[in-house]
């Protein structure tokens, strides 16, 4: 059974519960945003009004709603991106997680000398948004320094920049995680983390566990390497350069797979743009970053898994966070798979009590 919680967003008090129903699903990301749209009724079973002060307490953008299980773990978050109505007695609330946040605020002008990429420029990136919503931060120091000039006339968003940061080779991983602030459940806190080279507990004998045939139910395994959906020749574009006439782009020097080219694959091109990069070596480094992605096969292993029932004790959704290994075992005719990877995201379907962990090795991570 899930519950929802409203809170305020910058302070993360609750404010009261209200029984939302989930249409589609819920999805968190690792590095990205997650989504989902929570629908209120105006009636109970009996006909009666759920709430009279649900329009002053659910407000887009000043309300955070939180989904819990039914031992009050928090498993998502949404903040409502508006209020739709109409001539239902629903009213809807398309929601984002709080990742999304930073897409809505812009970078001013910041410069940064050999400084740490997490504990220095990541952190400060972030809190150009963060002192806004009440984020806390646990950033540690990767001991990765780089140079960093960014002006407000870019008019870069802080996501794409933290994001564009965390991309590079010898990067890290980043996300926002809710967590209860006090033992009687008052209020959340809402922590931006980072790890580097990774976040999670990456363990090669994981206690997280899934099998077909005893909690998996369906795959849907995207294997990038066999298919050859991945480019071959990879390269990074940046800013252009208006001091030459005409102006051209910076571009970075090409990146190619010759191994995958050797062996009979035709060479499939792939261009990323990374705005704010103004010199060689940056847009170089962004280009390698994308090729070792793009190399190495994204192997993606969509898994649909149930909860355990009474007298089972298999993996639950709250049991991990996003970036823990898991084990995924599958003997099929379509798949034979026994490996350890990182979970990456989830979905959550709501009305069939089913949960769906993604499971990727990504490039060289």
């Amino acid at each position: 059974m899930l519950n929802f919680k409203v809170c305020e967003l910058v302070s993360g008090k609750v404010l009261d519960e209200y029984p939302f129903r989930i249409e589609g699903d819920l999805t968190r990301l690792l590095q990205a945003y997650g989504e989902g749209t929570l629908a209120l009724p105006l009636f109970d079973a009996e006909g009666d009004l759920v709430s009279d002060t649900w329009e002053q307490a659910i407000l887009p953008w000043r309300t955070l709603i939180v989904v819990t299980d039914d031992l009050d773990r928090i498993l998502w978050h949404g903040i409502p991106q508006k209020r739709g109505r109409q001539a239902s007695s629903y009213v809807r609330f398309p929601c984002r997680t709080i990742e999304a946040y930073l897409i809505d605020r812009y970078v001013p002008d910041l410069v940064f000398k050999r400084a740490d990429q997490t504990s220095g420029i990541f952190r400060a990136l972030v809190e150009v948004a963060g002192r806004e919503i009440g984020l806390e931060y646990d950033c540690p120091p990767s001991g990765v320094l780089r140079d960093r000039e960014y002006l407000a006339s870019e008019n870069a968003r802080v996501y794409d920049r933290v994001n564009d940061l965390a991309a590079v080779i010898d990067g890290f991983n980043w996300t926002i995680e809710l967590s209860w602030g006090d033992e009687d459940h008052t209020f959340v806190r809402k922590t931006v983390r980072t790890g580097y080279p990774y976040l999670g507990n990456r363990d090669d004998n994981p206690a997280h566990y899934f099998e077909l045939g005893q909690n998996i139910t369906d795959f849907d395994y995207d294997d990038d390497w066999t298919t050859g959906n991945s480019a071959t020749h990879v390269q990074g574009v940046g800013d252009t350069d208006d001091s030459t006439e005409p102006p051209t782009r910076l571009l970075g020097t090409p990146v190619v797979d010759t191994l995958r080219e050797s062996q009979g694959w035709p060479r499939r091109e792939y261009r990323e743009t990374f705005s704010g990069v103004k010199d060689k070596p940056t847009i170089d480094r962004h280009t390698r970053a994308v090729a070792a992605q793009m190399f190495g096969g994204q192997n993606v292993l969509e898994l649909t898994a149930r909860n355990p029932g009474e007298g089972e004790e298999f993996t639950r959704l709250g049991d991990f966070t996003l970036g823990d290994t898991a084990h995924a075992v599958i003997d099929h005719p379509a798949l034979t798979l026994d490996a350890v990877l990182p979970v990456v995201g989830w979905s959550l379907t709501p009305n069939t009590g089913i949960y769906k962990p993604v499971l990727a090795q990504i490039g060289a991570q």
